[in-house]
C-alpha cells in the first residue's frame, strides 16, 4: 500500500512539474491520456452554446431542485459571514481585524462518467456569499469532450462562466500555476480522486487549498431506542458512495447488532449500487459494542469522522460531548443525506480523522483575515520598555531603534 502511494505521488509530482513548465501542452497531453483523446485548447473552455444546451437538457424540474438547494445553502452560509471589528484602546491605539474575500478561487468538481452538481453547489455558494470576485471551475470531460449536462446547468444557474473541461492532477496544477488558457487562482477547493488530493498537497504553498479529503465516513451513535431499519438505511447510504467508504455503528446496546445486520442484508438488495455498498460494508463497515454510552462517545471522538449521527433517546444531551466530527446530525429523523444535498451546511467535510483539527467548508474559508494596528507616539512610548526587554533579549536592536525613531524629534 505504501509503495502504491509513493508511486502515485511520484506520478502526480511529474504531472504538476510538467504543467508548471509547459502549460496547456502538458494539460492537453494528460487529458488525452486519461479523459478525452480529442480535446484541444480551443475546446477546453465551455462555450455559451454548451451552457444553453445543457440547461435545456437538464430541464425545469432539475433546475427547480438546484434553486431550492442553493437557497438553503446560501441562507446557512450567510450566517457564517465574519465581520470586521475595531477596538479603541488607551493613548489613541486602535486594534482590529479586517476580513477580505479571496480574489480568485478554483473549484474542482469530479465528473467524467458521473455528475456531482451537489458538490458544485456546496463549494461555489459559500464562495459567492463571501464575495469572491472570480470563480474558476474545472471538471473532467468525457471521451467525447463533453461535460454532464447537470453539472453545466448548475454552473449556469449559479452564474459561473469560466468552466474548463479538465480534471485530475493536471487541472489542479493548471489552477495553481496558470496556463495559456486556464487562469491562475489563489486557492483551490473541491473533492476529487486520490490524484486530485495528491496534486492539492503538491501545490500547497503556491496556492491555498481547502483540505485533503479521503473516503466518505459515517459513524452512528445509537442506544436501544434506535430503529435498526433506519440505522441500516443510513449506513448503506454512506456505503454506496465508494467501496472504501466507512460506515460504522457504535452502541452499548448489544440487542441492536443482529437486527441491524439483518436489515443491512435485506436493504442492500434494493440498491442500484448494491455491489459497491456491500463491499464497503464488508471491508470498511463495523459494529462496535461498548460497555456504556460514555465509552461509545469516547470511541466516536477517537474515530473523529466526517459525519456523526446521534440516534438515541435524548440526542441533544450527547451533542456537547461530541468533540471531533465534521458534521453532527442530531436525532434519527436527521439523516446525513439532508446534509449532502439541501439542508444548508456544505457537505465538503474533513475525513480520515482530520476532524480532530479541521472543520467543514464554510464562508470563512473564502476570506483572508488581516490584523489592523494604529498607534500614537504616546502609545509607542508606553510600550517602549516591553519592546526593549524582549527585542534586546533576542538581539534585534533594529526593532528597538525603529521604536526610538518615533520618539525623537525630526532634525535637518
Amino acid at each position: 500500500m505504501l509503495q502504491e502511494v509513493e508511486q502515485q505521488e511520484a506520478l502526480v509530482r511529474k504531472i504538476v512539474e510538467e504543467v508548471r513548465a509547459s502549460g496547456d501542452e502538458a494539460v492537453l497531453a494528460y487529458t488525452h491520456r486519461f479523459d478525452c483523446p480529442d480535446m484541444t485548447a480551443e475546446r477546453m473552455q465551455v462555450s455559451d452554446e454548451e451552457f444553453a444546451r445543457a440547461t435545456e437538457v437538464a430541464g425545469a424540474g432539475f433546475l427547480e431542485a438546484v434553486a431550492g438547494s442553493v437557497e438553503h445553502v446560501r441562507t446557512y452560509h450567510e450566517k457564517q459571514r465574519p465581520g470586521d471589528w475595531f477596538d479603541l484602546r488607551q493613548l489613541g491605539t486602535v486594534l482590529g481585524q479586517k476580513f477580505t474575500p479571496i480574489e480568485r478561487v478554483g473549484i474542482h468538481v469530479p465528473g467524467f462518467t458521473a455528475a456531482y452538481p451537489s458538490s458544485l453547489i456546496m463549494t461555489a455558494v459559500p464562495a459567492q456569499v463571501a464575495g469572491v470576485e472570480e470563480i474558476v471551475l474545472v471538471t473532467p470531460a468525457n471521451r467525447q469532450g463533453g461535460v454532464h449536462p447537470a453539472t453545466l446547468a448548475t454552473a449556469a444557474a449559479l452564474g459561473l462562466r469560466r468552466v474548463y473541461k479538465i480534471g485530475g492532477a493536471q487541472a489542479i496544477a493548471a489552477l495553481a500555476f496558470g496556463t495559456e488558457t486556464v487562469p491562475k487562482v489563489d486557492k483551490i477547493f473541491g473533492p476529487g480522486s486520490i490524484w486530485v488530493m495528491l496534486a492539492k498537497k503538491e501545490v500547497y504553498g503556491v496556492v491555498g487549498v481547502d483540505g485533503i479529503y479521503g473516503p466518505s465516513e459515517v459513524v452512528i451513535l445509537a442506544d436501544e431506542s434506535a430503529q435498526p431499519r433506519l440505522i441500516a438505511a443510513d449506513l448503506l447510504a454512506q456505503a454506496e458512495h465508494m467501496t472504501d467508504s466507512a460506515a460504522i455503528l457504535v452502541t452499548p446496546a448489544r440487542s441492536l447488532v443482529e437486527p441491524v445486520q439483518n436489515e443491512l442484508s435485506r436493504q442492500v438488495q434494493r440498491l442500484n449500487r448494491k455491489a459497491i455498498a456491500w463491499q464497503a460494508i464488508e471491508e470498511r463497515g463495523a459494529i462496535v459494542v461498548t460497555r456504556d454510552m460514555e465509552e461509545a462517545v469516547a470511541v466516536v471522538n477517537e474515530l473523529a469522522p466526517e459525519h456523526v449521527q446521534i440516534c438515541t433517546e435524548s440526542p441533544f444531551s450527547l451533542l456537547p460531548k461530541i468533540r471531533n466530527a465534521g458534521c453532527i446530525c442530531v436525532g434519527e429523523s436527521s439523516p446525513v443525506t439532508l446534509g449532502d444535498y439541501v439542508i444548508g451546511p456544505s457537505h465538503v467535510l474533513p475525513t480520515g480523522r482530520t476532524a480532530r483539527f479541521s472543520s467543514g467548508l464554510g464562508t470563512v474559508d473564502f476570506f483572508k483575515r488581516s490584523s489592523v494596528i494604529y498607534t500614537s507616539k504616546e502609545a509607542v512610548a508606553d510600550h517602549m520598555d516591553i519592546v526593549r526587554a524582549l527585542a534586546g533579549l533576542e538581539g534585534l536592536d533594529g526593532h528597538i531603534k525603529a521604536m526610538q525613531a518615533r520618539l525623537r524629534r525630526e532634525t535637518g
